[in-house]
């Protein structure tokens, strides 16, 4: 019987340590391979002014870019994805293109943090094409910025395309930690 007993202890051990030893691997790799993910929200239409007319394009000082939709990106991948909506106004107020704006791209993501995973700030900015019925614009860097936990030089909430759309003038944003 002490054999026997023996080698049930022995038993019982080497399947402890088998277990412990899987679940610190498994731990292991679940944490190297583990992902910060976000997603993001254009909170009801934002829009942002053209400060200056842009040679070569069809902007003009005082258009102003309404922009909808949502994505969501990807840090340890440093992917992104999503899209909506656009629409283009002359000054006086005319529609002057439609069409859809799609994330092509991720640069760069600054998060400021938050209350919950579900309310998150930071500063985003992706690339993306512009697509109307007339044209393509491709390339162009979008900013999305949420002002929860801003510092005070925080850029303005809203969305903006800098250097062609560059003053937001309405809309709030929303970022959401994925995991």
């Amino acid at each position: 019987m002490k054999n026997s007993t023996k080698k049930t202890a022995f038993l019982t051990l080497s399947s402890v340590l088998t277990v412990i030893a899987l679940a610190t691997a498994t731990l292991g790799t679940a944490h190297a391979t583990s992902t910060t993910s976000y997603s993001f929200n254009l909170v009801g239409p934002n829009t942002a002014m053209a400060q200056n007319t842009i040679p070569g394009t069809p902007i003009s000082a005082g258009d102003v870019l309404r922009l909808t939709g949502a994505g969501a990106f990807d840090l340890s991948k440093g992917a992104a994805s999503g899209g909506g909506s656009f629409t283009h106004y002359k000054p006086d107020g005319s529609v002057f293109a439609r069409g859809l704006w799609v994330v092509t791209g991720f640069q760069s993501f600054t998060s400021y943090g938050g209350p919950n995973p579900g309310v998150q700030g930071g500063v985003l900015l992706v690339t993306v094409s512009i697509i109307g019925p007339e044209a393509t614009f491709s390339g162009l860097t979008l900013q999305v910025s949420c002002h929860v936990n801003a510092q005070a030089n925080a850029p303005e909430e809203g969305t903006t395309l800098p250097g062609l759309f560059s003053v937001p003038t309405s809309g709030n944003t929303l970022f959401h930690l994925n995991n």
